[in-house]
């Protein structure tokens, strides 16, 4: 369950303490799916990993080339991979992905399973795993969905 420190959100996922930073909660926020017309959006999540505790600092997107509908979210590959470059240039790791669904409470799809699973084993990486982050319709932490998921397709959720 996630916990708040300081407008953060701390959350326990598989022995990872994982803190999401209020930039990262603002972006979530401002893309919310609260209105029947609104379509899903996401981005990728980077900041710090070391070791038991990682730190969200920036989460990135929607972009203009994502394709995005109701219950869909398809993000623009080539200008991810340029963001991981940018960011990796500042020092920055990429932790994750992010995106939201129409739901209060949300949780993954299968695709979206899939998906982060197809992205831990085709990155080249030294991370235990990388984070899925889904944004629901209520207020953080409920309205969060956080789950690790490592290369062998394991996702382990931080309720």
């Amino acid at each position: 369950m996630g916990g708040t420190v300081k407008g953060t959100l701390v959350f326990e996922v598989d022995e990872i303490e994982v803190q999401v930073e209020a930039g990262p909660l603002k972006v979530f926020a401002a893309h919310r799916q609260t209105r029947l017309f609104h379509r899903e959006a996401g981005g990728q999540l980077f900041g710090r990993s070391g070791g038991k505790r990682w730190k969200v600092t920036h989460a990135t997107g929607p972009n203009r080339r994502d394709w995005r509908c109701r219950l869909r979210f398809v993000p623009d590959r080539g200008r991810e991979q340029r963001e991981i470059a940018a960011f990796h240039a500042q020092g920055l790791d990429y932790l994750g992905d992010w995106h939201t669904h129409p739901e209060d409470t949300p949780s993954p799809s299968p695709r979206d399973l899939a998906s982060i699973e197809d992205i831990v084993r085709r990155s080249a990486h030294e991370m235990p795993g990388f984070l899925l982050c889904i944004v629901g319709r209520d207020e953080p932490p409920n309205g969060l969905w956080l789950s690790l998921h490592r290369g062998s397709g394991q996702g382990l959720r931080s309720r």
